[in-house]
Parts: structure tokens; sequence; C-alpha cells
């Protein structure tokens, strides 16, 4: 499932968007279990790198999804704004055509095996769980972290990031498999 048929509306609640974000894990899972998974071509990251830069991300924004919810709550989102903010993230983080380059702190190096790979994506998953399970959805509304590239997200949409973010590489991984 290519990621524009992903993502119909901006979730309403934490349980939509961790719903969104399994959705998406579950489909990479799911291509990460075929052990004969092409080589990429030149100056392309393995699969086993892309599993890797997934966790890594999902590692660093749970730790900001931590962060916003022991700060100080501000005005919450409108849901205009929240729209908006939503729109802006459908239109650019899973479009391949445009190319970004990972940070240094989620560029895959000395990457592990393929089932530590699985068992790192499965820890950072629980890990934003756990920080979600500590919070609500209001609260999330009231509290935002910046991207590098999207500017200030409220702490719902970060959990939706996380999923487009996947689903952007699931694309990838459609594409190395090809």
């Amino acid at each position: 499932m290519p990621s524009k048929e992903l993502f119909s509306a901006p979730p309403s609640s934490i349980d939509d968007a961790l719903w969104e974000a399994d959705r998406v894990r579950h489909l990479i899972l799911q291509e990460a279990q075929n052990p004969d998974f092409p080589a990429p071509s030149e100056g392309k990251w393995s699969l086993d790198e892309l599993l890797y830069h997934l966790h890594l991300v999902e590692r660093g924004s749970a730790s900001a999804v931590r962060k916003m919810i022991e700060t100080e709550k501000s005005e919450r989102f409108s849901d205009e704004n929240v729209t908006k903010t939503w729109q802006r993230m459908k239109a650019f983080v899973p479009n391949r055509n445009t190319k970004i380059l990972a940070p240094d702190g989620v560029t895959p190096k000395d990457t592990p095996t393929r089932a530590e790979c699985i068992r790192l994506l499965g820890e950072s998953r629980e890990r934003l769980k756990s920080h979600c399970s500590k919070t609500t959805t209001e609260d999330l509304l009231c509290i935002s972290f910046p991207h590098p590239v999207l500017g200030a997200i409220p702490g719902l949409l970060w959990i939706t990031f996380i999923a487009m973010h996947e689903a952007r590489h699931l694309d990838q991984i459609l594409e190395l498999k090809a």
C-alpha cells in the first residue's frame, strides 16, 4: 500500500494516531520478513539500514514527545491550525520526490542485524506508547516541538509524523523490492 493511500484525515485522538503508526509499521515489518530482500543500488540504504533509521527517528521523536509532556502547556492548537499543519506534513513528508538528507543523529551507522533492528523498532514503539499513556489528546494539542523542516508540530501530530515518515520509507522499501 503506497503512502498516498494512507492518512485520510488528521488524527482526532492519541489512539487514532497510534493506530495509524501501527498500521504502517505492520506493513514495514511484513516486508522485513523477506530473507532474500534485494541489495540496494550504489549509494542507497539497505533494508537493514532503513529499519535502523526508522528506529532512530522514532526513538528521537518519542523523546520529543516525552519532553513536550513534561513542559508547561500553552494555548491549545486550533482545529484549523492542526488541519493546516497536517496538510503541510502530508504534502511534504511522504513525498519521495523531495529528497531529504537525514541528520547525523538518525543516519544509520554501525547498523545491527535485521533481527536486532526489528527488536529495536519494537522497543522504540513501546517507549512512544508508554509516553503517550501518560498524557491526554487535549494535552498533546497544547504542546509542540519544532521539526527542523516543518517548524512547530503539535504533540499529537508528532505521532502522525512518525507514521508519515515510516510510510515514506515503506515506499522506498517497495521500490527496492521491485
